[in-house]
């Protein structure tokens, strides 16, 4: 079987295994990575792949730059060879390699980067409340604010809502086939559940019209809201009210900082936003040095000592 043969059938494997579409794209263009330096390297046959090739392998795409000539980030590094890994465990896990080639390859050490220019509680409100709740569609756009920051949801996951994912009653949501197709349930804001049951009763029957879709957020056209719709969207408001660049994530990195900086239990934010390791959760704790760097001059004694001067 050819490269792009074997890769098919990985393919299949992942949707049988309900992998999500968009990671199913995203891993076929790392092995196309993989498959390029195979090409260049003359190398035809998964059986003849041994560990050092792999490893030459990631020499070449530490040092390939991207389409842009741009270099490319350990992060993005790591995540394929996360693929690469995944790809020949398979093969081997269906006999068509005698052995794992991929099963020793280490990870590069990645840098430990923090959220930046997170939004402010006032930057937060400011933002939301520049939506028009006059009109339909500023109606719907303050409701995907309030969800955003409410529950410090994903955009992908966001998209993918459904009526049936809303529980108003218990002020809930349910969040289906998350990254790592884990499913969880978030708490709402009670000023979150008051704009979607509007937008649910009186917003959305009119942006659907006749058409018919079980998705929450919709476009004018009733179709389920857009990614590049949804990051547009996001930014405008906040252009328009703080005069700042703002993604759908850095809503998420808001939602985690707010609630630890008012003291909500680690683990808890952990749940929420639906973090398999607890460690990816604690970076936001880095955040709140604003708030020790505060108590630290206002009490030590050579900070009271500078006063005086």
């Amino acid at each position: 079987m050819t490269f792009e043969e074997l890769a098919q059938r990985y393919a299949s494997y992942l949707e049988l295994r309900h992998f999500a579409d968009r990671t199913i794209v995203t891993q076929a263009c790392s092995l196309r990575l993989l498959f390029r330096f195979f090409t260049e390297t003359n190398v035809t046959d998964a059986q003849a792949v041994t560990a050092a090739i792999l490893h030459d392998f990631q020499r070449w795409h530490h040092y390939e730059p991207t389409a842009q000539g741009a270099a490319r980030s350990v992060a993005y590094q790591n995540r394929v060879l996360t693929v690469v890994r995944g790809f020949f465990r398979f093969l081997h896990l269906e006999g068509l390699i005698p052995h794992n080639p991929a099963a020793e390859l280490e990870y590069a050490r990645e840098p430990q980067t923090l959220p930046r220019n997170i939004l402010t509680p006032q930057e937060a409100r400011k933002i939301i409340q520049s939506a028009d709740t006059n009109t339909m569609l500023g109606y719907r756009d303050r409701t995907i604010l309030e969800t955003l920051y409410a529950t410090g949801i994903r955009k992908n996951e966001l998209m993918n809502l459904c009526l049936e994912n809303v529980n108003l009653d218990e002020e809930l949501l349910r969040i289906d086939g998350g990254k790592g197709a884990k499913d969880r349930v978030v708490p709402l804001t009670r000023i979150a559940c008051s704009f979607l049951e509007t937008y649910m009763k009186a917003v959305r029957p009119q942006l659907l019209g006749r058409k018919k879709s079980p998705r929450l957020f919709l476009s004018i056209r009733g179709l389920p809201i857009a990614r590049n719709t949804l990051g547009t969207l996001v930014e405008k408001y906040a252009r328009r009210a703080v005069k700042r660049h703002v993604t759908c994530h850095l809503w998420r990195h808001s939602c985690a900082t707010h609630l630890l900086q008012n003291k909500a239990n680690l683990r808890h934010v952990q749940e929420i936003l639906g973090h398999r390791s607890l460690a990816t959760t604690e970076r936001y704790l880095h955040l709140t040095i604003t708030e020790l760097k505060e108590a630290h001059r206002r009490f030590h004694p050579r900070e009271q000592d500078q006063k005086r001067r």
